[in-house]
């Protein structure tokens, strides 16, 4: 995820990072870190993301770095596995149809105050999240529960939940492995403002709580000493570390060498400061290529893009992807030819509807335009290639960059003062679907997650036939003919992946499941 990334859905690691870069690691003096040549000392392991949380609710967590911490503190029903989905917060499950759900809650799950996690507790999480109003909390529980009103049935004493669906969702176990459907206890819910804030500890269902928080500077986890509700995970080694600190990335280079004297143990990069360790002993990595970037039309009546196709079309002929990787990623990432990264199933590969650079076309319809594009800050060199692609063509650009939690609320909810955007999606569930929801159906005025406020029928059909089948090749046949309508519309601009490359000091092991790079997974090596 490029360092503004972050949206999706939403949305990342390393929970809302998204304040200032103003880091603790930053301002270390790694002569004196009581880590350096120590990886993991006094069971202590210290990373970096490009912003730093700011809100705990994982609920309305609407920024990569506030999803990607929420995995420390709160479980999730399923969770994400090595090679698919594994049992999280429930020990099994069971799907009638496409809309009947059963769970099994797993026996002895406990709260970080000791309030048992029972079937009513989790059904009291899912019920907030369905109803609340907040539009982060909207896009998660789409992503979760589709566009239907959920059901929830609790059973404590069978230890049992069922979920009901009034429109069909084959997706929802993969739904209900996202970070910001992770369970929130009793006492976050009886105290919402704290839970945001992360000062209320008995809201905590997962491995983790709030142990220290600076505001855009760090913030200290301190492991659950009756902790014991891991996932079942088969090649996660070694021991959990008891403190994870998180602190702000001033900039690559500064982690780099921070991650080389030992100030930092885990780092990631998607630029070329990742082949400083690629081929050292003294570090290993693992790679997540869940972000795509896309540029991202806003089709509102507001928007000059409304009813143009033929303007979209030229915005894109005007946007290299090949030029945007470079300035992005120093050619590190891997070019998309959809919505999402290849490497999921069900994603087109199909570039004859991609739309080839060809800046003199794009030229001939873009002089004298004013595009009114929004971007989040700390991203410089791909804002940059993309406004001087778009004024090298006649387009009059007029940029306002905000930091991730603002372009995020900025774009769901003031669709009237943007027109273009670069959307860095984080699709943490590995489902397709994910990211064609933003691009298809209700726009989140509507209660829906398209970004673009496309009115496309055809492509909500082919979704919805997707979603309402259990048969994995016919859900496959029309996600892929669902993306085809929005690539031939020009809804979206397939541009590259954000190659992470996550780099750990030796001591440290690091995992990505089901390509998606898990901050609970950290562990001390035995």
């Amino acid at each position: 995820m490029p360092r503004t990334l972050i949206a999706t859905a939403a949305v990342a690691v390393a929970a809302s990072l998204t304040l200032a870069a103003c880091s603790t690691a930053g301002d270390s003096d790694t002569a004196d870190s009581p880590t350096a040549g120590a990886p993991g000392a006094s069971g202590t392991i210290n990373t970096v993301l490009w912003y730093a949380p700011s809100n705990f609710n994982p609920a309305t967590s609407a920024s990569s770095p506030d999803y990607t911490a929420a995995a420390l503190g709160f479980d999730t029903l399923v969770a994400k596995g090595e090679d698919g989905f594994v049992p999280g917060l429930a020990s099994s499950w069971e799907a009638a149809d496409a809309s009947t759900y059963t769970f099994t809650i797993r026996d002895g799950a406990m709260c970080a105050d000791g309030t048992e996690i029972t079937p009513q507790v989790v059904a009291d999480s899912f019920e907030y999240l369905a109803s609340a109003e907040d539009s982060g909390a909207q896009n998660w529980s789409s992503l979760a529960f589709g566009q239907g009103e959920p059901t929830f049935t609790a059973d404590d004493e069978a230890g049992t939940l069922a979920i009901s669906l009034s429109e069909p969702y084959s997706q929802l176990i993969g739904g209900l492995a996202l970070d910001g459907t992770g369970i929130i206890c009793p006492a976050g819910l009886a105290d919402l403002d704290g839970l945001a804030a992360g000062t209320v500890d008995g809201a905590f269902s997962g491995p983790y709580t709030i142990s220290d928080y600076s505001a855009g500077v760090s913030v200290s986890y301190a492991l659950r000493e009756d902790y014991d509700a891991w996932p079942e995970w088969t090649s996660v080694e070694g021991e959990p570390a008891q403190t994870i600190n998180i602190t702000v990335e001033t900039d690559a280079n500064t982690s780099a060498n921070l991650l080389t004297s030992g100030g930092l143990d885990v780092a990631r990069f998607y630029d070329s400061n990742a082949t400083r360790f690629t081929e050292s002993e003294d570090f290993s990595y693992v790679t997540d290529d869940a972000t795509g970037n896309v540029l991202l039309f806003n089709e509102d009546p507001s928007s000059v893009f409304a009813d143009n196709q033929g303007l979209r079309t030229a915005a894109a002929q005007a946007v290299s992807a090949e030029a945007f990787n470079n300035a992005a990623h120093d050619g590190l990432g891997g070019l998309m030819t959809s919505v999402t990264t290849s490497s999921y199933q069900c994603v087109s590969t199909d570039e004859s509807l991609l739309q080839a650079y060809e800046p003199e076309a794009a030229a001939e319809v873009l002089e004298g335009q004013t595009i009114r594009m929004l971007a989040m800050t700390n991203w410089d060199t791909a804002v940059d290639y993309v406004v001087e692609a778009l004024s090298a063509a006649g387009a009059d650009v007029q940029l306002t960059l905000l930091d991730p939690s603002e372009w995020s609320a900025q774009l769901r909810s003031e669709p009237t003062t943007w027109d273009l955007t670069i959307r860095a999606s984080a699709n943490t569930s590995g489902l397709v679907h994910q990211s064609i929801l933003g691009a298809l159906g209700p726009s989140f005025a509507d209660g829906g997650v398209n970004y673009t406020s496309s009115d496309n029928p055809e492509g909500v059909a082919l979704l919805d036939a997707a979603m309402a089948s259990n048969d994995p090749d016919e859900q496959c046949a029309n996600l892929l003919a669902a993306q085809e309508s929005i690539l031939e519309r020009v809804d979206v601009h397939p541009l590259a992946t954000s190659t992470h490359y996550i780099v750990a000091r030796d001591g440290i092991n690091s995992y990505t499941l089901s390509g998606y790079w898990d901050i609970s997974a950290l562990r001390l090596a035995s």
